[in-house]
């Protein structure tokens, strides 16, 4: 337990260095992002048409056809929908129509946190099988590459996510993980008995 302990530990700093890096230091996550020409007006028109405060927006919004509304009123609403959504423009936006309060600390800490739970999930999976520490750290890495393709993956599916951001944003899972793993090898997991 004490091993187990010490590596969901250690790969948890290690993991944390390097998302860290991934995230200040490197520049290809932030390398996909877009600007407006003019982000005082955007920012107007946004704070104008916030209808519930800080939330998940869509641009066409999702609006259901009134309950009262006739079989073929809601096919046309239904069509004119799916017309906007086609001819653009497509947003899906997490919106923050006011001040906030950011604290660095706060993300940071919480961030740490969260590191430390999935290292002591992963070595929580790793410790029930009996692998060489070559496979340990690919069976750590499957572990990150499921996370990039659980997490990232429907966004491109499904809310228009860049190519290239969904492949970077994985390809991070995945070396956080392989770090992680050739960290969380060298205290978890069984070496394999070979019968003769």
């Amino acid at each position: 337990m004490i091993k187990l302990i010490t590596g969901a530990l250690l790969t948890a700093v290690a993991v944390f260095a390097w998302e860290a890096v991934s995230w200040t230091a490197l520049g290809w996550h932030e390398n996909g992002y877009r600007e407006f020409r003019d982000d005082t007006a955007v920012a107007e028109v946004i704070k104008a048409n916030v209808t519930s405060g800080k939330g998940i927006y869509m641009l066409p919004s999702r609006v259901e056809a009134s309950k009262l509304a006739t079989a073929a009123e809601k096919k046309a609403h239904e069509e004119k929908q799916a017309k906007a959504l086609e001819d653009g423009p497509y947003m899906y936006a997490i919106i923050r129509p006011g001040k906030g309060e950011i604290s660095m600390g706060t993300n940071m800490t919480l961030s740490f946190i969260r590191t430390l739970v999935c290292s002591f999930l992963v070595a929580a999976l790793l410790s029930q099988v009996a692998l060489f520490y070559p496979a340990r750290i690919a069976f750590v890495a499957a572990a990150g590459l499921f996370a990039g393709l659980t997490a990232d993956m429907p966004m491109w599916i499904w809310f228009e996510q860049p190519g290239r951001d969904t492949v970077v944003n994985i390809a991070d899972h995945l070396i956080a993980w392989i770090i992680g793993g050739a960290v969380l090898g060298l205290f978890v997991g069984r070496e394999p008995v070979l019968d003769r």
